[in-house]
């Protein structure tokens, strides 16, 4: 059964210009008055179907379509709205403007499922602005909420004035925890945010996993002293002994890894960052992502290794911490199957891939039977205003979204 794609891009656009700055950029930043818009015309659409929106105390927003058996377990399908800055159109909102278009054909074609179908719009999925996303989704699934009304965001303003936005509270957060046997299973449609589909021409990505990830950070510690008198050979260079291990991160992760491997160093800080001081320090965070913890403890082991050699060799000391950890997250085989056997009756090629960006499915893996699907980002672009997805592209994602619900819906699901 085919979808509106006329209606999925026009909503798309409509709710990418709930963004629209006076500075020409495009962010819908959560809870800001721009997110606010983007929910609310988000809202108005499902109002216009004479379904009314239930926000939890999280501020997720869900709109339930009744099934034939209303005690039945909800099949759950969306994503998130809000946007990194200058972020762009389709990141959250394909998710979400498919589970709307899964929704309303299904009225449409006046066919009513087995379970209830309920659509969700996470909060915060991005975390920028407060340091830490997928708030909404963990609320959901019961995780710790390390949220406090005098958290302060990055323009200083607190949790509790930026969260009376949505009328929430943060003490309130964690009663959105839902039971486990409320939902049969979550379905998230969602850009790949990385280059696979695209290089290879294929259409559509069925998820076998969200890549864990192991954040670390590491401290050299050489010895300051003047640039100009202090010969080569006499030298504790802390900078140039952390540049001699970050260049060889890459050649460690193409060794132990695979093809989604990755490791990256994003941050670096220097003191005492003068021109004519040898740096006394290098302070540096490394990340590795991978579907395997046994990979990502190999190459952790490996670059400890490695690290060891360049104490050694530049005559620094070192502290090498781990300060976060997120395991993989695979998909369930059940609702991963369903998906797969989907693509195929439609005759669309796919391939089955890793994703290496985290999204809110991560933590719904962990309470409710999950599955994923990928439509492919023109070039890899993404948290971009450039960020663009084939209307063709989207059309098919959504298609099979609607489909695989109805598969679901028949279907026995486990973990």
């Amino acid at each position: 059964m085919k979808i509106n794609q006329e209606r999925v891009l026009s909503r798309l656009e409509e709710i990418y210009q709930c963004g629209a700055l006076e500075d020409g950029t495009f962010t819908r930043m959560a809870y800001s008055a721009e997110d606010l818009k983007g929910r609310e015309t988000f809202a108005g659409y499902f109002r216009g179907l004479g379904i009314k929106p239930r926000m939890d105390e999280a501020g997720n927003l869900f709109f339930r379509l009744e099934g034939r058996n209303p005690a039945l377990p909800a099949i759950l399908t969306g994503s998130h709205l809000d946007t990194v800055p200058d972020g762009g159109k389709f990141d959250g909102a394909v998710g979400c403007v498919g589970a709307l278009e899964v929704c309303q054909t299904l009225i449409e074609n006046h066919i009513m499922l087995e379970h209830p179908l309920e659509a969700v719009v996470f909060t915060d999925e991005e975390g920028f602005r407060f340091g830490s996303g997928l708030l909404g989704s963990s609320a959901i699934c019961g995780k710790e909420l390390s949220i406090r009304d005098d958290d302060l965001d990055m323009y200083g303003s607190t949790r509790a004035d930026v969260f009376r936005t949505y009328g929430i509270k943060a003490s309130e957060a964690a009663k959105a925890k839902r039971p486990a046997d409320s939902v049969h299973c979550f379905l998230e449609l969602h850009i790949e945010q990385g280059g696979t589909l695209y290089k290879k021409k294929i259409p559509i990505g069925v998820v076998s996993s969200i890549a864990g990830v192991a954040r670390y950070e590491l401290v050299v510690t050489g010895e300051a002293n003047h640039a100009g008198s202090t010969v080569m050979e006499d030298r504790k260079d802390a900078l140039a002994a952390a540049s001699d291990f970050i260049s060889k991160v890459p050649e460690t992760v193409a060794k132990y890894g695979n093809p989604y491997t990755v490791a990256t160093v994003g941050t670096i800080k220097i003191t005492p960052n003068s021109v004519n001081v040898i740096p006394g320090t290098c302070t540096f965070n490394l990340e590795i992502r991978d579907q395997s913890s046994e990979v990502m403890e190999k190459i952790e082991s490996e670059l400890r290794s490695l690290m060891n050699g360049v104490q050694n060799k530049w005559k620094i000391q070192y502290t090498f911490d781990k300060f976060s950890d997120h395991a993989p997250a695979p998909m369930a085989q059940t609702v991963k199957g369903a998906i797969e056997e989907a693509v195929k009756e439609m005759g669309v090629s796919y391939t089955v891939l890793p994703s290496g960006a985290f999204h809110d499915s991560l933590i719904m893996t962990s309470v409710f039977p999950t599955g994923m699907i990928f439509v492919p980002s023109e070039k890899g672009i993404s948290h971009s205003r450039y960020e663009f997805t084939e209307s063709g592209d989207i059309a098919q994602g959504v298609e099979l979204l609607f489909n695989t619900v109805r598969r679901v819906d028949n279907m026995k699901i486990s973990c």
